[in-house]
């Protein structure tokens, strides 16, 4: 199982601080299923940043179904 984990606005939108996906397949595959699973955050999402396991991926990094995948949200400073 993934354990999905969301930072900022998509903690407070999801209403989750984490959960639990069974999932394998291409980050960008997942984006897709966790637009239909959450929809408030369906937005949002084609500008989040994936980490797995602590490190940035791009779309095309295969998940085994095991990993820690974390969802940074664009940030701003001033």
């Amino acid at each position: 199982m993934l354990r999905v984990m969301y930072f900022s606005i998509l903690k407070e939108k999801v209403g989750l601080k984490e959960e639990e996906i069974d999932f394998k397949g291409p980050v960008g595959k997942l984006k897709e299923v966790l637009k239909e699973r959450h929809p408030e955050i369906g937005d949002l999402l084609d500008r989040v940043r994936f980490a797995v396991n602590e490190e940035y991926v791009g779309e095309d990094h295969y998940l085994e179904g095991n990993e820690k995948v974390a969802l940074i949200p664009p940030v701003s400073g001033g």
